[in-house]
């Protein structure tokens, strides 16, 4: 069995070996047992001699051999070669000509050795050819003879092929130089105190390849004539006021007559004589900020000969610009050419979208300090935070710095999410006058924001530090908040400000649209039209107004978020002739998780009693006229809630005319709901009030024309409800909610405390659904009676508010 085995093997071997020669000497006449190797071209030809091919190129030939078992491969440095015999195959790959360290050429040697020991060498000489290398020059560069004066640069533009780098030769004195990146070369004659210079001659170009090969050069011819007119100005020429007239001394010879374009607006005249140009430059608002002059010079001989230089106003009038600004503030650099009679001018309108930068001006430590005057131009922006948590155009204006007559257009997208501080205009105000400023960039906030820590979102300014004064300023840009709202401050003016500040609005306004479409839990955070949050601090707020609607989407009922006002989300101060005339319109919410919105305030009220900060309140003339559709914990037409004051608060002559409802009303509903407030706890008095708005809700505790009343010492004087009031079933079937909803047509009074109601009005239609028709009433309703027995002894109601509300009708459908 062992023999047969053996056998077996040895006649396979044997056969094996057959194939080989086989195949072997299918392809080449061999003795038996000799080795053979040859190597042929894609035509079928035996190679003999050098093989040339390009650098980096591969080349494949077919491999006729016999009794080759083994191949080893030397070759020149950077030349590779593959010996395959089962495929018939050889390939040789030259190195790239940027290899420097690899051979030009050389000899691959192949050792070959047979399966019985036999060995032979193969040589393949080779060589690596580079790719033509050219170079020619645009237009007549080399055809004529081109005439310098003294000092005077030609550019010469050229293309080339397989260049790496340019041999120049060039006569005595004359300079050049290489720009390959842009395929120019400036040829510079000699300068007046050159020695000996050479005057007529040629530039000799030779373009090099990365190794060093030279292509075929090319000539410039040359000329400098002593006789050519020159123009020359000792120092760059400074930048103009408007208006301002400079004689420029300059330095000129054979110029017998001048030629001169000049930018428009601006008027340039050459005195040959005084050797003087004399610009003026335009006045303010007339012709162009900055452009070239051209001097078109004629000596005697008619030699003719141009020169250029710049001119320019102080300011800012292009992207450049301002970049340059912005450094010289941060680096706390000296302003002068940005400026005229002290101010930073913006000269016309500028593009900044195409610039990267989180901020461009100034930082905590170097802040913007003077008075930019934008003098109704518009700076267009893209501001992009990428990984920065704070963005805008400035970062921090300081107490003695101002910014005017300025429009702010592109947009501004926030990303990120911890705790993020913006405003197209400026990161932080710490007491800047900001006057005649509007944004109308779109804002974008998809931030995942994760945690408590405040963040602030401005159409101009995010945070402000220091109680800044506003006046005529605007927001035209859309809100667009796809991301979470959590502790987020956002205003169509200023996202948020400082405890125990004290700022003014006046004369100031959004038309921006404010679409929340919240993703995650938005808690605390507070929105308004003009300010987000003031919320520990006392802002005046003067002939402001709100056009913009807004709209809030949650992910699920359970959402909430702080406060939401027309005008202001959260705060103490002062408000007169304040209108809103945006909606206010909610998707899918739960009424009572805490949310606070009313049409010029959605909260008066802070908890944190440590603070010391002036907690006041006066409302005068203000008026809602934008339907609030909102189901919320406090809805009312000017005010949602308004609580923990220092003194007592007025509300007069202030007006709702929107209708206001709950939109899911049949499953979630509001605490407190009322025409002028949602409701006021302490020493408020409402005064010449009015309610014409509808009030439709689905009520879990008070509803009532003018406020839902809660404190000590409220005093609603001369107030007037004819809106209707519809009261659908809330959501509360428990035997101990069944005294509520509490619907009245001035007010509701929810604890027991002395409240005064005088000369009040209610001319509406009640519809109710209720457990209990007794806690309707026209005028008023104390909640205590019906919801425990207590028996009213501190309200009065004077009989003219009973006798003015008497043509109210009451119509009441009673709950099981």
């Amino acid at each position: 069995m062992r023999k047969s085995l053996l056998f077996l093997l040895n006649t396979l071997l044997a056969a094996a070996t057959l194939c080989v020669v086989s195949c072997g000497i299918d392809d080449v006449d061999a003795e038996d047992g000799a080795i053979q190797f040859e190597l042929y071209d894609t035509e079928g030809t035996l190679i003999e001699g050098l093989q040339s091919m390009k650098f980096g190129a591969t080349t494949a030939y077919t491999l006729k051999s016999a009794f080759v078992t083994y191949t080893e491969v030397t070759a020149p440095a950077g030349w590779k070669c593959s010996v395959i015999p089962s495929s018939r195959s050889c390939t040789v790959t030259a190195p790239v000509a940027s290899d420097l360290e690899a051979e030009a050429g050389g000899d691959i040697t192949i050792a070959i050795t047979s399966q019985a020991g036999r060995t032979m060498s193969y040589t393949l000489s080779v060589a690596a050819l580079e790719e033509s290398i050219s170079l020619t020059f645009d237009g007549d560069a080399t055809t004529k003879n081109h005439i310098f004066s003294y000092g005077k640069s030609l550019v010469f533009p050229f293309s080339c092929e397989n260049t790496s780098s340019l041999e120049v030769e060039a006569p005595e004195g004359w300079t050049t130089e290489t720009d390959l990146e842009n395929s120019q070369l400036t040829v510079t004659a000699p300068m007046p105190d050159s020695q000996n210079p050479t005057l007529t001659g040629a530039v000799k170009v030779t373009p090099l390849s990365v190794r060093g090969t030279a292509g075929e050069s090319s000539s410039i011819s040359v000329e400098l004539s002593t006789k050519m007119p020159v123009i020359q100005f000792a120092e760059p020429i400074d930048r103009f006021v408007f208006g301002e007239q400079r004689d420029i001394p300059c330095t000129m010879q054979y110029v017998d007559k001048c030629d001169i374009t000049a930018p428009e607006g601006w008027t340039v005249e050459l005195d040959i004589a005084a050797s003087m140009l004399k610009v003026t430059a335009p006045a303010e608002g007339v012709g162009i900020p900055a452009g070239t002059v051209t001097l078109d010079a004629v000596s005697a001989e008619e030699l003719t000969e141009s020169f250029e230089t710049q001119l320019s106003l102080k300011g800012i009038a292009t992207g450049d610009d301002f970049v340059a600004f912005g450094k010289a503030v941060t680096e706390a650099a000296p302003l002068d050419e940005f400026m005229q009679e002290g101010t930073v001018i913006l000269l016309q309108d500028v593009d900044l979208s195409a610039f990267s930068q989180t901020c461009f001006v100034g930082q905590a430590e170097n802040p913007f300090t003077g008075t930019f005057d934008g003098k109704g131009h518009t700076l267009t922006v893209s501001l992009n935070d990428g990984d920065a948590k704070e963005l805008g155009l400035f970062h921090t204006l300081d107490a003695t710095a101002a910014v005017k007559n300025l429009t702010l257009a592109g947009s501004m997208t926030v990303t990120q999410p911890n705790p993020g501080v913006a405003g197209t205009l400026a990161i932080y105000n710490n007491g800047a006058a900001l006057t005649g400023v509007t944004n109308t960039a779109t804002v974008t906030y998809s931030a995942d924001k994760t945690n408590s820590t405040s963040g602030y979102l401005g159409g101009l300014v995010g945070q402000d530090k220091a109680g800044s004064t506003y006046t005529d300023c605007h927001n035209t840009g859309m809100f667009n908040i796809p991301g979470s709202g959590r502790t987020m401050f956002i205003g169509g003016i200023v996202g948020g400000a400082l405890i125990n500040t004290k700022g003014s609005l006046t004369n100031c306004s959004n038309s921006g649209k404010f679409e929340f479409n919240f993703s995650n839990k938005p808690d605390s955070g507070m929105f308004g039209g003009l300010v987000g949050s003031a919320e520990k601090a006392f802002w005046n707020f003067t002939d402001c107004t709100n056009e913009g609607n807004f709209s809030v989407t949650f992910a699920d009922p359970g959402h909430q978020y702080h406060s939401l006002g027309g005008i202001l989300g959260n705060g103490y101060g002062t408000f007169v002739r304040c209108i809103n005339k945006g909606d206010i319109t909610f998707g899918t919410a739960k009424g009572t998780n805490y949310r606070r919105t009313g049409g010029i305030i959605g909260c008066v009220g802070a908890n944190d009693d440590a603070i010391d900060f002036q907690r006041t309140l006066s409302m005068s003339d203000c008026r809602n006229e934008g339907d609030l559709a909102a189901s919320t914990a406090s809805l009312g037409g000017i005010i949602g809630i308004a609580e923990k004051i220092d003194t007592p608060a007025v509300i007069e002559n202030c007006e709702n005319k929107g209708h206001i409802s709950s939109p899911s009303m049949a499953d979630y509903d509001v605490y407190y709901f009322g025409g002028i407030a949602g409701k006021v706890n302490g020493a408020f008095t409402l005064r010449n009030c009015v309610n014409r708005g509808n009030l439709t809700a689905a009520v879990e505790r008070d509803i009532a024309g003018i406020a839902v009343s809660g404190g000590n010492d409220a005093v609603f004087e001369n107030c007037e409800n004819y809106g209707n009031i519809t009261v659908a079933p809330n959501h509360k079937p428990n035997e101990g909610d069944r005294w509520r909803p509490c619907v009245a047509g001035i007010v509701a009074i929810e604890n027991d405390v002395t409240t005064t109601i005088t000369n009040c009005t209610s001319d509406c239609v009640i519809d109710a659904t209720v457990y209990r028709a007794t806690s309707i009433d026209k005028v008023y309703v104390f909640q205590k009676t019906w919801e425990n027995g207590t028996e009213d002894t501190k309200t009065v109601c004077d009989e003219a508010s009973k006798s003015n509300s008497a043509g109210t009708t009451i119509n009441i459908t009673t709950r099981e």
